[in-house]
């Protein structure tokens, strides 16, 4: 069903990406928060096909596998030009985080690594990733209002979906040899959720009365949630960790700004 409602996104996008150049501000904002949106669905559901193969390291497939996706290049193919107002805002926030992230995943090659650590620091931060989950749901959600009721249900249930994930990914114990992904990842990913960041705090200053404003409120909070999640660990690969909570905020964030989108075509 999701995967299904992400193919019907992507051809929406492509199919309103020429009406951004457009004067409606409100179509122009729309697409924006549909290619931020597709951009999180996709590295979440990329990660989640592939997840860490060892409690002590990040799945390499899942960096090969985002390195390589059509749908992810794809989102910044024609280019946005011809805008205003807040649509003219978030398109070069998007630029700034998707150019930043895009780059971390084909400019850090899988690492081949033998490793002789104990793994009990990476074994404590994965497991501590499962109730990270919780928060960082829930702040997204929160970001676009709504009922805090239903916004603690569904960090539950995201919490819980990770608690499975942990407990699939530490059957497989520890790795000591092989090739996995590059932890300089999750440091090019911080730097760019920090420069969007900031470059939406300059752009917006605090006003987000426009009709990009709730889509911008839900961008800022997944930018400020990335760089809460730890970058350095042990070891020469990327932390499971970082892979499990950098995959919950892309499917939270990709569901929030599905809600606060404009209305219409």
């Amino acid at each position: 069903m999701r995967k299904a409602l992400i193919a019907l996104i992507v051809i929406q996008l492509f199919a309103v990406t020429a009406g951004a150049q457009a004067p409606d501000e409100v179509k122009a904002v729309k697409d924006i928060n549909l290619r931020f949106q597709v951009l999180l669905y996709r590295l979440y559901e990329l990660s989640n096909m592939n997840l860490p193969k060892g409690t002590n390291a990040a799945n390499g497939i899942w960096r090969d596998k985002v390195a390589a996706d059509p749908k992810i290049e794809n989102l910044y193919k024609f280019p946005i030009t011809g805008l205003t107002g807040d649509a003219a805002k978030l398109a070069e926030v998007f630029g700034v985080f998707y150019a930043g992230t895009y780059k971390a995943f084909t400019d850090n090659p899988n690492l081949d690594a033998t490793w002789a650590g104990k793994g009990s620091i990476y074994r404590s931060a994965l497991g501590q990733a499962g109730e990270k989950v919780y928060g960082i749901s829930f702040n997204i959600l929160q970001s676009a209002g709504g009922d805090e009721v239903e916004n603690k249900k569904f960090a539950t249930e995201a919490r819980n979906s990770a608690r499975a994930l942990i407990r699939a990914i530490d059957k497989n114990g520890p790795a000591t040899s092989g090739t996995f992904a590059n932890k300089r990842i999750a440091v090019s990913v911080y730097n760019a959720a920090h420069q969007a960041l900031q470059k939406l705090d300059g752009l917006f200053a605090g006003d987000f009365s426009g009709p990009g404003g709730p889509g911008a409120k839900v961008m800022r909070q997944v930018f400020a949630e990335i760089t809460t999640i730890p970058t350095a660990l042990e070891g020469p690969w990327l932390s499971p960790a970082w892979q499990l909570q950098f995959q919950y905020v892309c499917l939270t964030g990709s569901i929030v700004m599905e809600k606060v989108s404009p209305p219409g075509k």
